[in-house]
């Protein structure tokens, strides 16, 4: 794959500029309800860490860019597919994040329980 000399440093500043952006938004969403607060993190995430290819090139870009990359030869489909990508992607993320959160604090609450009952026997 040919890429520019640049290519590794540009994905580097783009990840760290986009992890504060996020912290931005989550510490401007700190009052709202964590589902609302996730769901908005996670859709951002999503959306602008997943790399996708460009047409005209063998490299990757957030997979918005490329969406609106590829819209200008393809036209709307272009824009719903990777709308269509996204909501995929963003849902498995959620859900299994969603599940992962359950599970973790359902394991520490038993253990809490656990705890508990063990001193008052």
């Amino acid at each position: 794959m040919q890429t520019f000399e640049l290519y590794g440093t540009a994905w580097a500043v783009y990840i760290v500029l986009g992890i504060c952006l996020l912290g931005l938004i989550y510490y401007g969403t700190r009052n709202s309800r964590w589902q609302t607060r996730y769901a908005i993190i996670s859709f951002l995430a999503v959306g602008a860490f997943t790399p996708d290819t460009i047409t005209s090139s063998d490299t990757f870009a957030p997979l918005v860019i490329s969406a609106l990359l590829k819209a200008e030869v393809e036209g709307s489909t272009a824009i719903v597919n990777g709308l269509t990508k996204l909501l995929i992607l963003w849902g498995i993320v959620f859900f299994c994040s969603l599940a992962v959160r359950h599970f973790w604090f359902a394991n520490k609450k038993n253990s809490n329980q656990d705890e508990v009952g063990s001193v008052t026997e």
